[in-house]
């Protein structure tokens, strides 16, 4: 996600004007005030931080022992052809990553999806939220497309994302099952992650069966979450969700198990990413088997939910489950990550940013007028504007 990655996108519909004559509300929320962060919002993102430096401190433990030189040389031994084949499969992960918005968002395609991911990605990067989620709005207003329809796609795109995130540890548990490598932190982390995507799907059920299952269910939650939360408003929750379901819900059924299988593709991708990065690098498969690289990156996929798609902590964790944080083909190892990161995060910074600047030349103009109302006509002397 990645572009993810940043969150669920604002999914209300009260009305405010757009250039293309569509209702929607950028500021949308579930009944809490935008400008003041929740103590939950702030509490999680403790939490983020803490985690991210709890690995990146581990992380620094392994690195500090590493022979860099050794890394850098098995590095540098990646051929021409094996960059190709490396650069073929991140042109995959892209369009597994484009396509639910491209099935989500009518007329939007999937030249265009792979634009718009691209550029939000970069600018998810580069800024705090929303910034990605108001550069992916004015992309889609360029391209005439209604706004609602985009904020509505944009919206599933990142929860049927956030299904496959969180369900990835489940996969790893199967899989791990099939070959005899189960581990108890296995089946702990499967277990709670797997809870936090089962809750997501649950939710896109209930929106699937109309807006007055929606608007039930918006309000029940939205009850219990107001004995922590007191500017938590039922009725207003109740409201949105009517309104969000009342414009996705034929959309989320027609597309959404296509949708989800694309996501659950983008993540094998980018197993298979790692694992080929790693053989390229020369980690040999008597030393780490095919089976247990996907483990290790589907077990450890909700750690992409940290920043920059938890860098160092996923890593760290990757490597600790293979058992290769140390040992003889400890600096291979690095080498093989150093690898897949550039591939998995700066392949994709650097095709964003031709994107924005592709994209502000053809239609950065278009935005502008666009989003700039039209100067009043001048009326003839002596006679006044009627509005």
């Amino acid at each position: 996600m990645e572009d993810d990655p940043t969150g669920p996108v604002p999914g209300a519909m009260d009305p405010e004007a757009t250039p293309s004559g569509d209702a929607v509300d950028p500021d949308a929320g579930l009944g809490v005030a935008p400008e003041e962060p929740s103590g939950r919002a702030l509490l999680a993102m403790t939490l983020r931080i803490g985690v991210t430096v709890a690995g990146l401190w581990y992380f620094s433990r392994v690195v500090r022992r590493i022979d860099w030189a050794q890394v850098w040389e098995a590095v540098r031994d990646i051929t021409f052809a094996q960059s190709v084949v490396l650069l073929c499969i991140v042109a995959v992960r892209q369009v597994f990553n484009a396509a639910p918005l491209a099935l989500f968002v009518p007329r939007l395609g999937l030249r265009r999806a792979l634009a718009n991911d691209l550029s939000a990605n970069l600018v998810a990067t580069a800024a705090p939220p929303p910034a990605d989620v108001v550069l992916r709005i004015a992309m889609i207003r360029s391209w005439r497309i209604p706004v609602a329809d985009g904020v509505g796609g944009i919206t599933l795109n990142t929860l049927t994302y956030y299904v496959a995130r969180f369900g990835a540890p489940v996969l790893g548990l199967l899989l791990a099952f099939a070959v005899g490598q189960v581990q108890p932190s296995f089946a702990y982390t499967a277990l709670v992650s797997g809870a936090i995507s089962l809750a997501v799907v649950i939710g896109l059920a209930i929106a699937t069966r109309g807006e007055a299952a929606a608007s039930k269910a918006a309000r029940l939650v939205a009850t219990q979450v107001r004995r922590v939360a007191s500017k938590v408003n039922p009725d207003d929750w109740a409201r949105r969700a009517t309104e969000f379901v009342s414009h996705v819900s034929d959309r989320l059924r027609a597309r959404s198990l296509s949708a989800g299988a694309c996501q659950f593709g983008l993540v094998l991708t980018e197993a298979l990413l790692l694992l080929v990065s790693l053989r390229f690098a020369g980690v040999p498969a008597s030393v780490a088997t095919a089976a247990s690289v996907f483990i290790a990156l589907l077990i450890s996929y909700p750690l992409t939910a940290l920043p920059f798609a938890g860098v160092g902590v996923l890593d760290a964790s990757v490597l600790a489950i293979l058992g290769l944080d140390q040992g003889p083909y400890e600096a291979t190892a690095v080498a093989g990550m150093v690898v897949f990161r550039t591939c998995w995060v700066l392949v994709p910074l650097a095709l964003g940013t031709m994107t924005v600047a592709w994209w502000r030349r053809t239609y950065g103009a278009t935005v502008e007028e666009a989003s700039d109302p039209p100067d009043p006509p001048e009326a003839p002397r002596g006679e006044p504007i009627t509005p």
